[in-house]
């Protein structure tokens, strides 16, 4: 399969791959009669969709335990941590980029030097959001959400055999994302997984840059 899906050029562009400021993927406060796709809408996607900017950002479903009250909660979570899709017609590139929640465009080699994808590039995309929507739907009927909680708890004790006595004990987010990942088809996970690999790297190659630009401030 092709990894370099995020630095190859194609024609009609039009969606582009953002890094999400802290905070940004944190569930925005509940609105009452909002449509089902603005259930459990982050605050990066109202930032968003308040001021006319098309975004997606592939996602999964599972139940949490509040820290104080020990209440189940359903949450949302990205499935690519950190990571949003935003659509971009004519010169907006410098307003989005000024968005609270927007913290840059990852560069790559599509359209104007930035990671970019066409609609049909997303289809695939798309098919595991929905995958995992009409997953947790299912759950939520067939009243799952027990063994989901009882699975959370069996990871938990898992990770307390490792971690120190007396430490928070937390899936971390990237490891929750790539186990939703591994439950999708087969098809749409090796495409999700190949994506999530070439993150690593645009990341890798950042931080590199960074250094980079440090030693040469240094220099200097």
């Amino acid at each position: 399969m092709n990894t370099s899906m995020l630095t190859k050029p194609s024609a009609p562009v039009a969606w582009y791959l953002i890094r999400v400021a802290p905070g940004g993927h944190r569930m925005a406060k509940a609105v009452n009669g909002a449509i089902e796709e603005r259930i459990g809408e982050t605050l990066i996607e109202r930032e968003c969709r308040e001021r006319g900017v098309a975004i997606f950002t592939p996602s999964f479903w599972t139940v949490v335990r509040h820290q104080r009250t020990n209440r189940l909660i359903e949450k949302r979570f990205p499935l690519f941590p950190g990571y949003s899709f935003v659509q971009v017609t004519g010169t907006r590139f410098d307003t989005i980029r000024q968005f609270s929640y927007v913290s840059h465009f990852m560069r790559g080699g599509g359209q104007h030097g930035l990671a970019s994808f066409t609609d049909r590039e997303m289809v695939m995309l798309y098919a595991a959001d929905m995958e995992k929507r009409d997953l947790h739907q299912t759950m939520k009927r067939n009243g799952e959400a027990d063994v989901r909680e009882h699975k959370r708890k069996n990871i938990n004790r898992k990770i307390g055999l490792i971690f120190p006595k007396g430490r928070r004990k937390k899936v971390p987010l990237r490891i929750m994302a790539s186990a939703a990942i591994t439950n999708l088809p087969q098809k749409t996970r090796e495409y999700c997984q190949a994506l999530l690999n070439e993150l690593v790297l645009l990341e890798k190659q950042e931080e590199a840059c960074k250094e980079h630009r440090l030693t040469i401030n240094s220099a200097a």
